[in-house]
């Protein structure tokens, strides 16, 4: 999770790759997209880049269960037109024995202006 909030925070995309297996099917909120494969999740990623902008990712203490995990995440961000937002949300990934995530899916809200979490939130 440390690895997952680094790279986006700083847009590592190749960073970022790495934390998937090449046949990764990744649901970016079930009514936004799902892509397949990591040369289609490089593609989403970089598309996240230039709508997101300057991000903060704070990421909370994961959950997990055998291959499973499960992590919030709060982020803010700031994009290049000047304009600012909150992205609050939960993950949820399959790891396989190397670590790498091989199914995962993103549950998240958008919200106008900067936010910062509520009590317990994370935890």
């Amino acid at each position: 999770m440390e690895g997952y909030g680094r790279t986006w925070e700083t847009w590592d995309v190749p960073g970022f790759l790495n934390l998937f297996s090449d046949d990764v099917v990744y649901v970016a909120h079930p009514t936004r997209e799902t892509v397949v494969g990591r040369a289609a999740l490089e593609r989403y990623v970089r598309k996240e880049a230039a709508e997101q902008g300057d991000v903060q990712v704070t990421m909370g203490s994961p959950l997990v269960e055998g291959d499973r995990v499960v992590a919030e995440f709060w982020v803010t961000a700031r994009t290049a037109a000047g304009e600012s937002g909150t992205i609050m949300g939960c993950l949820i990934a399959h790891l396989e024995a190397d670590g790498r995530a091989s199914r995962f899916r993103e549950y998240w809200f958008d919200v106008e202006g900067h936010h910062g979490p509520f009590a317990g939130w994370g935890s």
